[in-house]
């Protein structure tokens, strides 16, 4: 049996468990000034009546009450939707998220939720009142949309219901609505962690497919009509084309449809008003219907406006942004650092530390299940030779300034999942025993030296894909760097630099050979959290990228069947996820962990170092640290709808 989950966080099985917040019922409720000149106009109802009867409210250790107004600058590079800050602000806020503390769920959407006893069927109560942002209730109806009428449709998923977060067994979901504001999930088997697995990133999917407005592009919900949607959408040939061409939930959409769509309902704190179209910004408006309120009853998020500005390059964005025109800066390097120190006066900027999530800077992977050369990279003596031909402690010294020291992609030493030997192996620098190693794999040579592939007979040519948007880890120059060390041990290295877009591609049909990619696993469990680099059930686990399609996209023609040892090695992690108590699950997880050393899958390079966030000195209720990674949603876990402008 072959169940598929992943990134799931594994703390407590919650059992018959139902939280929630301070009662707001009896508040007295105020809203933003440029809200309240449009309830005044009569284009928009008052706070009362746009709040739901029971809002969320937010009083952290830290924060206090606010003052509304201002534009959050945000400056990037790239995406106005990915490299911007907008996925972190907007997506981490689902039917439950993270508390403060990166620590448990809390109730969001969902005012309380009831787990049954074996930990199969999740009862979700919606706050009574609550409403997406153009003003239409959010009911169970749109939760079952997103779960049955997606994910569920056979011409949508292609008989297949996506493999991962929401199928923990070999069965689908059994989604039921019970009324408007109730509805039930039930798997085939025990899921004790899918609340704090819906915390992450997956939540946001059963929260962003907006019924009323999704369903004129269903062939079930408007057969008449789809023929002249088609006809009025680019690329769309039939209606699955169609829907997947406007809805950002289901197999094959685009969850950044949100940020260029300005009609496209959404729960978030702040709606795009203005997509980046011609021009160079982007604007996203606070959304009148938020269901957050701070401790006196002030609707959030307290900033008006979020507006992003495109950049063609780092280093001009970084003059501006070190100059005071902006409020942040997404994506720094250790680098930068000094320069934000030593410019706060002028760039009006104050850099907050925060705490990496990573088990390394960044992660190298050789594609084993590539048509061609997978059968190089399978062998463990390519992935060890490769590995003492890395000059390490100089790549942290010019590409990292110094900050950290050696390391293999694994658990932190503080993390109860540890693992000495996945952490410290094959680190010497050393060139010799370096060739000797390859030399088991790749013996012969032409004249120049260059090795040369043994089933063809001709020299052998890597190319590793690197993305441009690589998060401020500086992927290109550690590749150029690994050009040379490889080129001394006969290994000839092309890098090709890419846009995101061409990266996923070659993801997609299984032609990447290899990769420059980040680091996660490190901080406390999140190895079970994010397996990636020690188990092939992530999308972005490159080093058995087809093994990743057979378990995540069935239908995918370019999948690669995984050996036995390989399907065994993913139901031991399953099994991690099943076990019903913390210590089993610990003790499981750190067995997938030594299988993981053994194989040696995945070559890392230096430890990840804290980091750190420049944010406008004036903004107020910042924590003064916070865990940075993508489980936690970078700055979402900074709660910034509750941030301000003092002055």
């Amino acid at each position: 049996m072959k169940h598929r989950i992943v990134l799931v966080l594994v703390l407590t099985v919650f059992l018959s468990l139902s939280l929630g917040f301070t009662n707001a019922q009896d508040m007295a409720y105020a809203e933003s000034p440029m809200l309240a000149e449009r309830v005044a106009a009569g284009t928009l109802p008052p706070v009362a009546e746009r709040l739901p009867a029971n809002p969320r409210v937010v009083d952290l250790p830290w924060s206090e009450v606010g003052t509304y107004g201002g534009d959050f600058r945000d400056p990037f590079v790239g995406d106005a939707f990915w490299s911007s800050q907008m996925v972190f602000w907007t997506f981490w806020k689902g039917l439950v998220n993270w508390n403060e503390g990166y620590s448990d769920w809390v109730p969001n959407i969902a005012e309380s939720v009831d787990v049954s006893e074996d930990a199969t069927t999740y009862t979700f109560h919606i706050r009574e009142g609550i409403k997406w942002s153009d003003g239409v209730p959010f009911t169970a109806d749109d939760v079952l949309f997103a779960i049955n009428d997606i994910m569920g449709n056979e011409e949508l998923n292609s008989g297949t219901f996506p493999a991962g977060w929401l199928k923990p067994g070999d069965a689908a979901p059994v989604a039921e609505k019970i009324d408007d504001l109730t509805f039930s999930i039930t798997f085939d088997v025990p899921y004790g962690m899918f609340l704090l697995n819906m915390a992450g990133w997956p939540g946001w999917e059963l929260v962003t497919a907006p019924k009323h407005y999704l369903q004129q592009f269903h062939i079930d919900y408007n057969p008449d009509g789809i023929d002249e949607l088609i006809a009025q959408t680019e690329g769309a040939e039939d209606w699955v084309s169609l829907f997947v061409a406007h809805s950002a939930v289901g197999p094959g959409t685009d969850a950044a449809i949100i940020s260029r769509d300005v009609n496209y309902p959404t729960m978030f704190p702040w709606i795009y008003t203005q997509p980046m179209g011609t021009g160079t910004q982007f604007v996203a408006e606070r959304n009148p219907y938020y269901y957050w309120v701070d401790a006196a009853g002030n609707q959030l998020p307290y900033i008006d406006r979020i507006v992003g500005s495109s950049y063609q390059d780092d280093q001009t964005m970084l003059v501006d942004v070190l100059a005071g025109q902006f409020d942040t800066m997404a994506n720094t390097t250790d680098e930068q650092r000094p320069l934000f120190f030593e410019n706060e006066a002028t760039s009006g900027l104050k850099v907050y530390p925060t705490k990496s999530e990573g088990g390394g800077t960044v992660s190298v992977n050789f594609n084993m299940t590539h048509p061609e050369l997978g059968a190089i990279f399978s062998q463990k003596d390519f992935r060890v030779g490769v590995s003492y031909a890395i000059n390490r402690e100089e790549i942290i010294d010019i590409v990292y300034f110094g900050q950290g020291y050696p390391r293999q992609i694994s658990p932190n030493e503080d993390s109860p999942l540890y693992n000495e030997q996945l952490s410290n192996q094959y680190l010497e620098y050393n060139v010799e025993l370096a060739n000797t190693t390859l030399d088991a794999v790749l013996p012969d040579k032409d004249a120049d030296g260059w090795r040369l592939n043994p089933a063809t007979g001709e020299k052998l040519t890597v190319v590793l894909t690197v993305q441009t948007g690589d998060y401020g880890l500086r992927f290109t120059d550690v590749g150029e760097l690994l050009k040379q060390y490889f080129a001394d041990v006969g290994l000839d290295l092309v890098v090709d630099v890419v846009a995101n877009e061409v990266w996923t591609e070659r993801r997609n049909d299984n032609s990447m050979e290899a990769t420059i990619f980040t680091g996660e696993g490190g901080y406390g469990i999140t190895a079970i959290t994010d397996p990636r680099y020690f188990v092939p059930v992530h999308g972005q686990s490159i080093w058995g990228n087809g093994w990743n399609l057979w378990y995540l996209e069935p239908n995918n023609p370019s999948l690669v069947e995984p050996p036995q040892e390989i399907q065994d090695h993913i139901a031991l992690y399953e099994s991690v996820l099943q076990a019903p108590t913390s210590e089993q699950r610990l003790e499981l997880m750190k067995q997938v962990l030594q299988t993981a050393a053994d194989n040696f899958w995945v070559i890392g390079i230096s430890s990840a170092s804290d980091s750190y966030r420049p944010l406008s000195a004036r903004l107020g209720n910042v924590p003064e640290s916070w865990v940075n990674g993508w489980n936690p949603g970078g700055p979402a876990i900074a709660f910034p709808e509750q941030w301000f402008f003092s002055s």
